[in-house]
């Protein structure tokens, strides 16, 4: 299934395992954080990339290390009117200093293309039915904020 990142739709080379899913030995996989929790030390073999998915009613910063050993980290986003998910990124990038892959999947709309950003965001994985090129000038039309975002820390820390 297609995502968007850095602007682009792309394909999507991450596999999602579920709760009983064994872990394959190289495939690039993301691995729901309780399952994470269970199957640690199944994971030690494993040479592919490692992605935690958090579902948006956990605290992220309890689970600092998981998330600093991470490959990427995707936050689940169950409706477009719950806003927990951007305080997650927030923290994430802010707090726990995550430098890398940060996707939001779920019940994401056009309209919060450049929230999403701000907060630290870098792919998308849609629920429905979505087009690149609007969600590229979405994205792109919020020039101006009145809050710092996650890459002005970042320009300000070099």
């Amino acid at each position: 299934m297609p995502i968007i990142k850095d602007g682009a739709l792309i394909e999507d080379n991450w596999t999602l395992l579920d709760e009983e899913a064994d872990v394959p030995s190289s495939a690039d996989i993301i691995i729901p954080l309780n399952v994470m929790l269970e199957k640690a030390e199944r994971l030690s073999n494993h040479s592919g990339r490692i992605a935690l998915l958090i579902s948006n009613d956990i605290a992220v910063e309890d689970h600092a290390d998981l998330v600093a050993k991470a490959d990427m980290v995707v936050l689940e986003l169950p409706a477009f009117t719950d806003g927990r998910a951007y305080s997650q990124a927030r923290v994430i990038r802010e707090e726990l200093g995550f430098d890398k892959e940060l996707r939001v999947k779920g019940d994401v709309l056009v309209d919060q293309a450049a929230y999403l950003q701000r907060c630290g965001f870098d792919s998308f994985d849609f629920d429905g039915e979505f087009d690149a090129e609007t969600w590229k000038k979405s994205s792109e039309i919020m020039t101006t904020g009145y809050q710092r975002t996650y890459k002005d820390e970042l320009e300000t820390r070099s």
